[in-house]
């Protein structure tokens, strides 16, 4: 025990119960701030809305007559509208909870939507239906769907960059756990969580992070959160007994209002997961669901694969006959490329894609693994090379930015690909790889795109893709590909971890 952890030990045990830390959690001028926000973001989102509705007046002359002027600026100064939305916020308690970015943007589409359902009701029940344009209320969901979380996001990025906002965070446990969300917590900016200190009974932290101090006896737990103004307790010690972790999460309760535990299990499927109590004997349960076994979201998860692949065909199209154009003036060859792989059910389909290769592509590959035991190492590994002699200067750029994809959509319109799940397999990377894992690859169909995707591409091992491949389906959501979808654009874009 250092010297600083044996002096606040002798002064623990000499001391009264300590009272809460003096700097105050979310000053009231955060949630002031932060409600402003929201009003501004409603009168913007509004205010287009009455822009788009005046627009689409002279384009649809069958629609009821709408302008900015004066239909618009009633609408921006009727403040009754507004008040079913901010109360819709605060019963979804998004003013008092410090939340992950797309878990806050859930919960704010969710407000939305409840609140403009409400005020959907109140305008046909207070009979303003033939004074206020429905559409105009429609859009203005359809742009608060953007404009609230955006703003939101911006804002909360800049106050966190105030330590009057930040709370000041305690980390019990500086395992791997507990050094994994330390540096989480660095990087969610959003959250506004600043880590000041690890407590741990062992000294297991590898390397001390900068401007975090490092303690080591849970006694002096009560005096730290004094003198370092802990505000946010993390529990992530998963060694600590039952009795001990009852003793740490009793006594945490009492120092600070926010108790986080971090249990181990990470890697199983609780994302859909909920607590039922029973009362009568005191009993907690964490009660799970597979939503992605059942038929109703499978027949759901279809038809919007259907929709989305119909919206992006404008878009598609020209892609794909330029590329075929690029394709054949760069190597001789055919435009296309298909490969069996493996689907839902273990059935095998043909997986289309862009030609990036040379047609004599097998043999040199051979003598080129057989010259270079590295690359064969690489390749057993991540199964891709990062200098693959094969790709053609066209095939490479196509790669880059994930273009030889785009005929998988022939695969999803046929029903044996999705646009959202694991990554279509060879029966090789099957039989090599997956083994007992193979049932959750085998309960979905495989994607155009999915988590290890968006979470390092290629440059992930082929075992950290089957563990991601498995997390997705024990957590699949409706939420969850929208969130991957998303950020497939920005992977895509910055061509981060391709070769």
């Amino acid at each position: 025990m250092n010297k600083a952890a044996k002096l606040i030990h002798i002064e623990t045990v000499k001391q009264q119960p300590v009272a809460l830390p003096k700097k105050i959690s979310n000053p009231i001028d955060y949630y002031i701030i932060l409600f402003i926000c929201d009003i501004l973001s409603l009168f913007i989102s509004l205010f287009f809305a009455c822009i788009l509705r005046d627009f689409l007046n002279h384009i649809f002359l069958s629609l009821p007559k709408f302008s900015i002027y004066p239909e618009g600026i009633k609408l921006l100064f009727s403040y009754w509208l507004f008040l079913p939305l901010l109360l819709s916020l605060f019963f979804h308690r998004l003013y008092d909870k410090r939340l992950p970015f797309w878990e806050e943007i859930r919960e704010v589409y969710s407000a939305l939507f409840s609140g403009f359902m409400f005020l959907y009701a109140l305008i046909f029940l207070t009979k303003h239906s033939s004074e206020i344009s429905r559409l105009t209320v429609g859009l203005w969901l359809i742009f608060s769907f953007f404009f609230v979380p955006a703003i939101r996001y911006v804002l909360k990025n800049l106050l966190f960059s105030f330590k009057r906002y930040t709370l000041n965070t305690l980390i019990i446990g500086s395992g791997v756990i507990g050094q994994s969300l330390a540096r989480t917590l660095k990087e969610e900016k959003y959250l506004g969580y600043r880590v000041v200190a690890f407590l741990d009974e062992k000294a297991s932290i590898t390397r001390k992070p900068k401007n975090i101090k490092v303690f080591y006896t849970l006694e002096c737990l009560p005096r730290l959160v004094r003198l370092m103004q802990i505000e946010c307790i993390f529990i992530a010690a998963p060694n600590l007994s039952l009795s001990r972790l009852v003793e740490v999460y009793t006594l945490s309760q009492r120092l600070v209002k926010e108790v986080f535990i971090i249990p181990e299990f990470y890697s199983l499927g609780i994302l859909n997961a909920d607590i039922a109590c029973f009362l009568n004997q005191k009993i907690f349960a964490i009660r799970t669901q597979n939503k992605s076994f059942a038929l109703f979201n499978k027949i759901l998860k279809r038809f919007l694969d259907i929709i989305l692949v119909i919206v992006s065909l404008p878009l598609v199209l020209p892609l794909l006959v330029l590329i075929s154009i690029a394709i054949k003036l760069d190597s001789p060859g055919p435009i296309f490329f298909r490969h069996l792989r493996l689907g839902e059910k273990g059935k095998v389909f043909y997986l289309w894609k862009f030609r990036t290769m040379y047609t004599d592509s097998d043999k040199m590959f051979e003598n080129y693994l057989k010259q270079n035991p590295e690359a064969a190492s690489e390749w057993y590994r991540f199964r891709k090379l990062r200098h693959d002699p094969r790709i053609t200067r066209v095939g490479r750029f196509l790669r880059r930015f994930s273009l030889d994809e785009l005929p998988q959509i022939f695969n999803i319109l046929r029903g044996e690909m999705s646009w959202v799940g694991p990554r279509p397999i060879t029966l090789e990377e099957y039989e090599l790889y997956y083994q007992e894992q193979g049932a959750f690859y085998f309960s979905v169909k495989p994607g155009l795109t999915g988590l290890w995707q968006v979470s390092g591409r290629n440059l992930l091992p082929f075992e950290e893709r089957i563990h991601l491949d498995v997390w997705y389906v024990l957590n699949w959501s409706f939420w969850l590909d929208f969130i991957i979808l998303i950020r497939t654009v920005g992977a895509v874009l910055s061509a981060k971890g391709s070769f």
